[in-house]
């Protein structure tokens, strides 16, 4: 009976150490067979990303420029700030009052819209709309730039000039310094509205309908429901779309809306990623400094970096505050 009961263990053992063996060799598998579709992704984004940011910490930060041994300097920074032009400081105030003004009125104008559309209950109205408003997303943006920049030319019979004439105002020059800001940012939230509508659309329409019902049935009026259940229920959303529109509203670029970016620099309208962009590049007669490019991009990263913390910290206190 005992070389029984030891026969019975040991083969449970061995049992147990196969199987062991199998489960081992089949994660092993799954982890090689996932790591070959990773490794594709991991080499681009080394490449394009990885890569390029320190070739431009090298280019930036070195006294030599693109050009040379690497030797640590500040030197190309402080230029920026004290050109003749003042290029770079105005293409900063600009990208910051940029965002200070298009992320809050588009976040507000997106909520307004995906609310309006998510109490549309005919099906094909619904279908409509969320195309008409999520058409100016799949569109080029040039083909948008160009579009606003017609609307908004200096010619007397643009479209904007006339509607002003039947208002009894005058033309506006939006060329000016001081109304080009005006018509970039409103270019800008033209462009952020559809994909923030559809996606406020899409998280009303989760929203529990049951918590409205509730509040009725309480009395409490719709203003209300709105802010103490609509937005509490979409806070993720919201806290997603503030941290992706403040992104994306650092990198703008008004494309299509002047001819160059000489043009822009008169209007004082160039952005922070417009000036890195004609360093790189050069206009016509011009030589390309990858250095300032360089150095402007560094900038721009930090304060990006800066932004993101501040709003990963705003975003955990709106998270407690409408759990």
């Amino acid at each position: 009976m005992k070389n029984t009961n030891k026969g019975l263990i040991l083969s449970g053992k061995h049992f147990i150490k196969k199987t062991g063996t199998k489960n081992l060799e089949k994660t092993r598998f799954e982890a090689f067979n996932q790591l070959i579709w990773v490794l594709p992704a991991f080499f681009f984004i080394c490449v394009f990303s990885y890569f390029s940011i320190f070739i431009v910490f090298k280019f930036g930060l070195s006294e030599n420029g693109a050009q040379g041994v690497f030797k640590l300097s500040f030197l190309t920074i402080k230029e920026l700030f004290t050109e003749p032009l003042n290029e770079f400081p105005i293409a900063l105030r600009n990208t910051l009052l940029y965002v200070v003004l298009s992320v809050p009125i588009s976040l507000l104008l997106s909520l307004w819209v995906g609310k309006s559309l998510s109490n549309v209950l005919n099906r094909k109205a619904f279908s409509f709309f969320q195309s008409a408003l999520f058409l100016p997303y799949v569109t080029s943006s040039l083909a948008v730039a160009m579009a606003f920049s017609i609307i908004f030319s200096n010619s007397n019979n643009s479209l904007l000039a006339q509607l002003l004439h039947k208002l009894g105002m005058q033309n506006i020059d939006w060329t000016k310094p001081k109304n080009a800001i005006t018509m970039t940012t409103i270019y800008g939230i033209w462009r952020m509205l559809p994909f923030q509508i559809i996606l406020f659309t899409a998280a009303f329409l989760k929203v529990d309908k049951r918590l409205y019902h509730a509040a009725a049935v309480d009395g409490v009026p719709r203003w209300k429901q709105y802010w103490q259940i609509s937005i509490p229920q979409i806070m993720p959303v919201i806290v997603y779309m503030i941290t992706t529109a403040i992104i994306g509203s650092l990198k703008f670029i008004p494309f299509g809306l002047f001819t160059d970016y000489d043009e822009a620099v008169k209007a004082h309208a160039q952005t922070a990623v417009y000036y890195i962009f004609n360093q790189i590049n050069g206009d016509i007669g011009t030589v390309a400094s990858y250095s300032k490019g360089g150095a402007a991009a560094i900038i721009l990263m930090l304060i990006i970096l800066v932004i993101t913390l501040f709003n990963l910290i705003l975003s955990k206190y709106l998270r407690k505050k409408f759990r």
